[in-house]
């Protein structure tokens, strides 16, 4: 070894944190064997050991949670028969039985209570006449509204723009060849 570290306060200090921290470590281990071993022995022989000893054994295995058996309780009503009921309700469908409101998974029906009941928002018959209008208008049967026919952009802006358009297109094109 090299006598200059050896004579080093660091690595010296170091050291003999080290063979203590190992020291306490081993005096640990060994009371806390000797201490097990004891509670058992007093513990085979039928001896009362106290609470104080045990609870220091226990804080140093430290086992797992104490699982207790326990049984599940009983529901407080009969469970419900899911299976049974459906089976039933198959059933007088196909017999023709049943509530005229609730139909089945493939018949069709109002998307909302409210739609069967009117009050929805927009309701089927509205639909059907938004339908006929644009069908008439698309056969060009209704002649569009005035302010419908006018040109969104004045032709001189439409020009101006469609110009500068082209001109940036140019600027931005990356091989301006």
């Amino acid at each position: 070894m090299n006598p200059i570290k050896a004579a080093n306060p660091i690595n010296v200090t170091k050291g003999a944190f080290g063979l203590a921290g190992s020291a306490v470590g081993l005096a640990g281990t060994v009371v806390r064997a000797t201490t097990h071993l004891m509670l058992s022995v007093l513990d085979e022989l039928g001896q009362d050991t106290g609470t104080a000893s045990k609870s220091s054994v226990d804080d140093a295995h430290i086992p797992g949670p104490t699982v207790a058996p326990t049984e599940p309780h009983a529901p407080e009503e009969p469970p419900v028969d899911v299976v049974g009921e459906a089976l039933a309700a198959e059933a007088t469908a196909e017999r023709g039985e049943g509530s005229a409101g609730a139909g089945m998974a493939h018949e069709p029906r109002g998307a909302s209570r409210d739609e069967e009941h009117g009050d929805a928002g927009l309701q089927r018959a509205e639909v059907d006449e938004i339908s006929e209008e644009a069908t008439a208008a698309l056969e060009g049967d209704v002649e569009p509204e005035p302010h419908l026919s006018e040109p969104l952009l004045d032709p001189g802006d439409a020009e101006a723009m469609a110009s500068e358009l082209q001109m940036m297109s140019r600027a931005a094109d990356p091989d301006k060849g």
